[in-house]
């Protein structure tokens, strides 16, 4: 067999990455109203919220069958969806989990060079019988979201008019918000964000199918280190199962923070790419999941 290098030509890697598209994605995409509070808490403030009366929670689940940097893998991601900041709307990503053959590659290129705060997990299921949809994701024992929908309808039907352009062919703009920082060590070899960078990402999506569906039930499990559930259900809006290819059309910044506003960020960006373990002396797991 042959053997690699830990040196690689140069000009071998002007293939990295270049290109990169998540193609023939497969699963099911779930909005809900959250609690106000709790969205305004985790949101970091250089964010508005365009409704804080009514903010809206977006969450995905798919089997991601042909990315073009890795075998394929499943991946899930919870945000908030009307963040704004200056005139720029999109979504602003709480946390994304892994898992599958891919799922390493996956994490590495989207943390290192977006900032999206990704992290593995044991299990992600998406299944599909008919019209009734089932998603499970498990990370670290714990059951942090599962979820049941059904094709036909929305449970909102206001939800309609937001997504009537994705018809088979359709293709539709995304952008969400990311943050890139520096950690360096500060007084007392405490760790600190010694600058963060807001980053726009903007993103195009190929739809192949995506078919209206409402929410039936959904349960999220209390954890330290991945805490969605949070994020409550106070309103279940609707569902959808689709078919697409999603692209990077391109990042750009939107603003640099240092010194205090810089570290005060790090306790909104930390639970969605760090666990427990790494701020507490009393802990252990036993096993492995």
């Amino acid at each position: 067999m042959k053997n690699g290098s830990y040196f690689i030509e140069r000009e071998k890697l002007n293939a990295f990455m270049k290109g990169a598209a998540m193609n023939e994605e497969e699963g099911l995409y779930i909005f809900w109203e959250t609690d106000p509070k709790v969205a305004r808490q985790v949101l970091p403030p250089q964010l508005e919220l365009i409704d804080p009366e009514h903010p809206q929670v977006y969450s995905y689940f798919v089997n991601i069958r042909e990315p073009t940097f890795a075998p394929w893998y499943m991946e899930a991601g919870i945000g908030i969806l009307g963040a704004r900041f200056k005139e720029h709307t999109g979504l602003y990503f709480c946390n994304l989990q892994l898992s599958g053959p891919g799922a390493q590659m996956g994490l590495l290129s989207g943390r290192e060079m977006s900032g999206l705060p990704k992290k593995m997990c044991e299990k992600i299921v998406v299944e599909r019988n008919d019209d009734i949809a089932h998603v499970v994701v498990e990370a670290k024992g714990r059951r942090i979201f599962e979820a049941e929908i059904e094709i036909g309808s929305y449970n909102e039907p206001l939800m309609e008019a937001g997504f009537a352009d994705l018809v088979p062919g359709a293709s539709a703009d995304g952008y969400c918000f990311l943050f890139k920082y520096d950690i360096c060590s500060g007084k007392d070899d405490n760790v600190i964000l010694q600058n963060a960078t807001l980053l726009g990402y903007d993103s195009v999506t190929d739809y192949r199918s995506w078919e209206a569906a409402s929410i039936k039930s959904i349960s999220m499990e209390p954890s330290l280190d991945d805490p969605w559930s949070e994020l409550v259900v106070v309103k279940p809006l609707g569902a959808a199962y689709s078919i697409n290819s999603n692209w990077v059309r391109g990042m750009h910044a939107l603003a640099r923070f240092e010194e205090k506003e810089s570290d005060d960020l790090f306790s909104y960006l930390f639970a969605g790419r760090y666990d427990r373990s790494t701020i507490s002396p009393g802990h252990q797991r036993y096993g492995q999941y």
